[in-house]
């Protein structure tokens, strides 16, 4: 099926620096806030080496922290956990 361009900009997540608005806010509040607090510009430079793997991140699936996030809250952990090294969901 072939999806119209007004569909596909109406429905891209609004973007900052090439990165979308959520990737930006925990980039930015987790170097910015502690180099405000530290005076330390070790913290902005924790942004700029942070960037490019983001972007990377955010360029193949813009809503990756977000399938991350709903699928560790949504998906329970088995009891074999141990046994098998890991979760299995087969029946």
């Amino acid at each position: 099926m072939r999806q119209s361009p007004l569909f596909l900009g109406l429905t891209r997540p609004a973007k900052i620096l090439g990165l979308p608005l959520g990737y930006f806010m925990g980039l930015s509040l987790g170097s910015v806030l502690p180099f405000v607090a530290t005076k330390d510009m070790r913290w902005l430079l924790l942004f700029f080496v942070l960037y490019p793997p983001l972007w990377l991140i955010a360029d193949r699936n813009p809503h990756f922290f977000e399938v991350l996030r709903v699928t560790s809250t949504r998906l329970p952990r088995t009891i074999n956990r141990t046994s098998n090294q890991g979760d299995r969901y087969v029946s």
